[in-house]
């Protein structure tokens, strides 16, 4: 037991009619065959040996235990049709014995990075052991060290992507929460930024997880109301001098949206089932944040893609056809690329510190990420303004196509790989892609690269990609150097192309649009904690005959 500690509880119990001895540490679940058969009654303490070919279950992936119900009925007595009255026994009636189980529901691991549960079910000698294994399992899994949510506030976007959201919930989470013992709260919102003013004024103090059922503008309103819930209670503002607060409390999300960037990026797959299951087992993982200002006036917080040019414009037009669904964005998309427009700016920049992290580095963001536990454990505080160590402002002006910072990877069903794939959740970095002018036939090439997982989307000599700590954005109009050199040379300040109809863009952040096109962004290291692990490692496990041949049992099956 050296590997998995000390038992806390052991007994012999009978899966699949075959004894086994079982016994539960403070880590794991351990069971092996005790011997090829044998009777109910046999000893209910004998030693575990955890030889090689025992079976182990980390409790951080068992959902819970429960008492199973009897699913045998007492046999009836004959009933003699053609007399229709019940005919004589001449045996006594036999009656099936049920001895007292329990089931543990597990987490099993599909393909695509998808999850599921499966159940394994353990019988027991008597009523009062099956108590015993029950409530010391489930004590076990109460540990803090788990830290897994007792009461979940829940927030459901009837209108998102499909508008899907209300019967997803109801069919497929919901059973979930309520088999592992979760209390929920729901709400179902009525209007944009409905959730994120709630979260302003509700009582959470006997919430320990906030969900959204939707997609990443909704996840962006949760991150929103409660970093601003934050500052509220401290009384404080916002500004570029003061550092957001993490909250206390953290945030998941089922995805029911069009792109669900945000769950594909952290759990590999936009699977419901295996978001709630993330959930449910208290996951954790750091999201780094960028707070957003606009001439010194602070806007929003972003989590994964603040975006000029070609995807503002896209996000812009799209939003008069959300009656279109996800394709709206298709549509906007062949638009915006026919229109082959540019934008004048300058754009201010600060790299990132560690010169041996960039984005072209093919170092994956994945679970237990080293970059980014280092990241999180190498600054006393981790919220700070941009260090110093840092190699200076950078400045770029030209035209440009497109201006994006990625803050994660994010994938999605468009980009498979992700936009940005080197990119990390929590290393308090964001990478700035700088796309300028070019012909259409070169950024058509640009955008299939990015729906290509195995191409360089970067390898462009119109596209610069730097990993930076923070940076801003402003507009200016087309001729402002030469009229800057006019005014150096003693002639009168004037312009070919007047500020009022200076040609700009919007910004994509998350899904909503910012209109304002001067920007200032800051990136925070792990402000906040999502219901996650980051994207596994895909390994194939060994594991016994008994707990693989179960099929999934579905949600409503008692």
């Amino acid at each position: 037991m050296a590997d998995y500690g000390e038992p806390i509880f052991q007994s012999t119990l009978h899966i699949q009619k075959i004894a086994h001895q079982v016994a539960l540490t403070s880590s794991h679940l351990i069971w092996e065959q005790a011997s090829k058969g044998g009777p109910l009654d046999s000893p209910s303490s004998e030693p575990l040996f955890c030889h090689k070919n025992a079976n182990a279950v980390p409790l951080k992936e068992i959902i819970n235990a429960t008492h199973e119900k009897d699913r045998h009925k007492p046999s009836q007595p004959s009933v003699n049709k053609s007399q229709g009255t019940k005919a004589k026994d001449t045996t006594h009636l036999y009656i099936e014995l049920q001895c007292p189980s329990f089931m543990v529901y597990i987490l099993s691991r599909g393909s695509k990075h998808k999850w599921k549960y499966k159940k394994l079910s353990f019988v027991c000698q008597d009523s009062h052991l099956c108590s015993q294994w029950v409530r010391n399992i489930n004590d076990a899994l109460d540990n803090p060290v788990f830290n897994r949510p007792k009461h979940l506030l829940v927030f459901v976007n009837p209108y998102g992507g499909k508008q899907q959201g209300p019967s997803l919930y109801k069919e497929k989470v919901a059973p979930l929460f309520e088999m592992a013992g979760i209390k929920t709260e729901v709400i179902t919102t009525q209007r944009a930024n409905h959730a994120r003013d709630t979260l302003l004024e509700h009582d959470l103090h006997k919430v320990d997880g906030v969900v959204c059922v939707g997609g990443d503008g909704m996840f962006s309103e949760l991150l929103n109301g409660l970093c601003e819930r934050k500052l509220k209670e401290a009384d404080l503002e916002q500004t570029q001098e003061q550092n957001p607060l993490p909250p206390d409390i953290r945030i998941g999300i089922i995805p029911a949206g069009s792109t669900d960037c945000i769950v594909y990026t952290t759990a590999g797959t936009n699977d419901p089932v295996t978001s709630a299951l993330h959930i449910i087992l208290g996951d954790n993982v750091g999201l780094d944040v960028c707070s957003i200002y606009s001439n010194d006036k602070f806007q929003r917080y972003s989590v994964s893609m603040l975006a000029y040019g070609y995807y503002g414009d896209i996000l812009l037009d799209s939003e008069k056809n959300r009656w279109m669904g996800p394709k709206r964005y298709h549509v906007a998309g062949a638009k915006k690329f026919l229109g082959n427009k540019a934008y004048h700016g300058e754009v201010t920049f600060r790299l990132s510190s560690d010169s041996d992290s960039n984005p072209r580095d093919k170092k994956k963001c994945l679970n237990e990420c080293n970059t980014c536990c280092l990241a999180g454990s190498r600054a006393v505080d981790k919220h700070s303004k941009m260090n110093d160590e840092s190699d200076g402002v950078h400045k770029f002006k030209g035209k440009f196509m497109a201006i994006c910072s990625f803050t994660m990877s994010c994938v999605c069903a468009l980009t498979p790989a992700g936009a940005s794939p080197y990119c990390h959740l929590g290393d308090g970095t964001t990478d700035l892609m700088l796309v300028q002018e070019c012909s259409r036939f070169n950024f058509l090439k640009h955008l299939m690269r990015v729906a290509d997982r195995t191409a360089d989307q970067f390898d462009f000599d119109f596209i610069k990609i730097y990993r930076v700590k923070e940076f801003s954005f402003r507009p200016f109009p087309e001729h402002e150097e030469e009229q800057k050199e006019d005014t150096a040379s003693g002639g009168i300040k004037h312009s070919k192309l007047p500020s009022s109809r200076m040609k700009t863009s919007v910004w994509n952040c998350d899904g909503e649009v910012i209109a304002h096109p001067s920007l200032q962004v800051r990136v925070h290291c792990q402000l906040v904690k999502l219901f996650g692990r980051g994207i596994e490692v895909m390994e194939s496990k060994h594991m016994c005959t008994c707990c693989c041949s179960l099929g999934e049992l579905p949600p409503d099956t008692p």
